[in-house]
Order: C-alpha cells, then structure tokens, then sequence
C-alpha cells in the first residue's frame, strides 16, 4: 500500500469486495480492506456482524475467531485506513522538501478529489465515526497524524514563528475535519465541498502572501 492515496486504495478494495464470495479460504487483507467500506458506510455502531459477513465474506465465526469480532475487526480496520492516508494523502505534509504552503495546497487538492469521489463513501472513516466516540483511540490517532503533518508542513515556511505555526496547525487541522464532516452530512455535494476546500486553499494561499 505504500504510497498510495487512501482514497484510491479502498476504491480498488471496495471493486475486489463485491467479486467475493465465501470461500472456505480467505484472504486477511481483503477481508479488512473490505471492513473499511462497510464501516466507513454506516459507522461502527450501525454496523452489524451481518453487514460484515456480507461485505467480507466470511461467516461471524470466523470473524470472531480471526479477528476478534466486530471490535477487532474495527481497529483492524482503521489501522490499514490511517497507514493508507499517512502513505497517501497526507504524504506531501510528511515528505515535501520544498515550500510547506505548496505541499498543504497539494493535500487540499487530494482531500477534495477524494471527497468529491462518487464511488467512495462522504466523508472519512474516522472522522465519521468522532462525533459518536465509540472508539476514542483512533480519533486521538488520527488528530495527531493531521497535525503533526500539518506543523511539520508549516515549520518549513521560514516566516512563521513557533506560535504563528502552532496556530495555522489547529486552524488548518480543525478546517479538514470541517469538511470531512461536511462531506458527509452532505452525501459528498461536489459543489458545497468544492467551495469549502477552494475558501481553505485561498486562506493558506493568504498566508504567502502576507509574509
């Protein structure tokens, strides 16, 4: 998965699911990938063991035996989908050797590209799943994994001092939940999202050139 956007790597996920059937030997990967989708549908909570062996393929049984059931499942789950947004869309934060402004716009761009995508669920996994609580730890995990990109972003802009980068860094992470959010109360409208992230890249745009 290394490299890959999160959004184009459960897209291919959710295309290998429907071809499944229910075979005697499955595949663990798969049947995670495939968790992603239907948790990221409906939530943790919504989310029946039903709707899992459906999706995955495979008996409750043996999602009890091999992946300790729905909560196993989930942290699974949500595991893969964090690795494959840090090697993904939020790589350029992380990875970006030149002006850190350019590597958020270029984060912004993805973000709206996914969320706009009409063959991936609204929103995002986790942030779908924040508001309810269930399951505190991936949140915790993916707020420090926005912000610690977004800082490591901002630190490379000579102009911002420790506080002014701080700042930027809760502004920027609590707009991208923002639209996460938006995203999915909205069922993805392109158009709402379009607006929203474009007011985001031209207040980051602001910021060069203010310095």
């Amino acid at each position: 998965m290394s490299g890959v956007n999160i959004h184009c790597m459960v897209q291919k996920a959710s295309q290998k699911t429907r071809k499944m059937g229910r075979p005697q030997k499955f595949d663990e990967t798969s049947v995670v990938d495939a968790a992603v989708i239907a948790f990221w549908r409906k939530g943790f909570d919504a989310t029946t063991l039903g709707d899992l062996e459906e999706a995955t393929g495979v008996d409750r049984s043996t999602l009890y035996n091999s992946f300790g059931g729905k909560s196993g499942l989930y942290e699974r789950a949500t595991d893969m989908y964090l690795t494959g947004a840090e090697q993904g869309l939020f790589a350029p934060l992380f990875d970006g050797t030149g002006d850190g402004l350019d590597d958020i716009a270029e984060v912004l761009r993805r973000l709206r590209h996914g969320l706009t995508n009409p063959d991936m669920p609204p929103g995002c996994l986790i942030v779908n799943d924040m508001a309810l609580g269930p399951n505190e730890e991936p949140a915790a995990r993916y707020r420090q994994l926005l912000e610690a990109g977004l800082r490591h972003a901002l630190s490379r802009c000579d102009s911002f001092d420790e506080a002014e980068v701080e700042r930027r860094t809760q502004l920027l992470a609590s707009s991208i939940i923002g639209a996460n959010i938006v995203s999915k109360t909205s069922g993805g409208n392109a158009e709402e999202l379009g607006r929203l992230i474009n007011a985001i890249a031209a207040e980051v745009e602001s910021w060069r050139l203010n310095s």
